[in-house]
């Protein structure tokens, strides 16, 4: 027998977040009776909160990140519920949200109730029959426009209804010192400029980087976003480029499918002015490498002036995709400045997640890429065993 409502979190990431809302959730009424589905889309840091979790809330895994409306899909297939409700990420509920929203759709004609008095395209979360959401084809839109996509198709069949008492938001993550304007009012010189290349500008996954970065990152910075994507250029020009426009007194490079947490860049920081010319963090809930792993790191400007192949060049350019961070850590071993590992820093890595495309002519292209690249490193370090990546 079905039970009146299921609740659908899709979560991604970021178990403070997730745990904030779920702590919301368990404040939730028992009437209307619910179930809470959480779907984890393929998530890093999770692991110990999903297990806590299990058996007070279904949970389904997701093997491959998909995003918003493939997480959703998941939910409301697992979903008993005649109402299901979908809420977008990982907000925190009022207690009282979820009256509101299951009240709305007994009225006739009604398809869609979403919460909050805003526009329903954007709503934070939105509810409708179980059935009705099932129909839907599978949609492969942005996570920021899944709200509106699923919105609008179900419009088709009803009417879409407000609902002002549903309060359901994104608690502030800034802390009462203040991370905002007033600590760093517009003009303030960056301290660090974070470079990050990118296959797709428009991706969830640059997404998710650049709002932690903007979430974890307490010093005045700037960001220098490289779409080489259209043609590919790799990953060494692209890195390249972003140093040369870099503003701030250091350089952290970064993939875009890496999350930095708080409190990461103060240890990197005191590691750079205390001499070392390459300092990388703590990759947690993922492989590590603790040579250097070159995923996310970060660099003094005296570094790249004097450990730079030529002007402009710090990566060097003859290895385009694969092996520069393996010639770069023996260049710097030879001058006897190797990376500097620092564990008081921490991030999220989703490994490989840069390279790992489904497009068959971008997948052969980095292919015979990193080939040309193991022979060029070959012909740069003729004695050193290939393990770069």
């Amino acid at each position: 027998m079905s039970i009146p409502v299921s609740i659908v979190v899709p979560l991604t990431g970021g178990p403070e977040a997730a745990l904030r809302c779920l702590v919301a959730l368990s404040d939730v009424p028992d009437v209307p009776v619910h179930e809470v589905v959480v779907v984890d889309d393929a998530s890093v840091g999770l692991e110990d909160l999903l297990a806590r979790i299990d058996g007070d809330a279904a949970v389904v895994r997701r093997a491959q990140r998909g995003g918003l409306a493939a997480a959703w899909r998941s939910g409301i297939e697992r979903a008993t519920g005649e109402v299901v409700v979908l809420l977008a990420g990982a907000p925190e509920v009022a207690p009282d949200f979820l009256g509101p929203l299951h009240a709305a759709l007994s009225g006739a004609g009604v398809a869609v109730a979403t919460a909050g008095a805003g526009d329903p395209v954007a709503a934070p979360a939105l509810a409708a029959r179980r059935d009705a959401l099932r129909a839907l084809p599978v949609l492969d839109v942005p996570d920021a426009l899944a709200p509106a996509a699923v919105t609008a198709r179900l419009a088709a069949a009803g009417a879409v209804v407000p609902c002002p008492g549903s309060r359901v938001g994104v608690a502030p993550t800034r802390d009462a010192a203040g991370r905002g304007l007033d600590r760093n009012p517009p003009g303030t010189p960056p301290e660090l400029t974070v470079v990050i290349p990118t296959l797709d500008a428009t991706s969830e996954r640059l997404r998710r980087c650049v709002a932690a970065i903007g979430r974890a990152t307490q010093a005045p910075h700037d960001i220098v976003i490289v779409d080489n994507g259209a043609p590919p250029q790799g990953f060494t020009a692209p890195v390249n480029a972003g140093i040369r426009a870099a503003r701030g007194r250091f350089v952290v490079v970064c993939n875009d499918d890496v999350e930095v947490l708080p409190g990461w860049w103060p240890p990197l920081r005191d590691a750079l002015e205390a001499g070392a010319p390459v300092a990388f963090p703590q990759t947690i809930d993922g492989a590590m490498r603790h040579d250097f792993a070159a995923w996310c790191f970060a660099v003094s400007r005296v570094a790249i002036e004097r450990h730079a192949v030529e002007p402009g060049e710090f990566f060097h350019p003859g290895l385009r995709v694969w092996y520069q961070d393996t010639d770069l850590l023996l260049r710097l071993r030879a001058a006897g400045t190797p990376p500097v590992f620092v564990p008081d820093a921490h991030v999220r890595h989703g490994l490989s997640e840069t390279v790992a495309t489904e497009d068959p002519a971008l997948r052969a292209w980095i292919d015979r890429q990193v080939e040309d690249d193991r022979r060029a490193f070959e012909r740069l370090h003729p004695t050193a065993v290939v393990t770069g990546g």
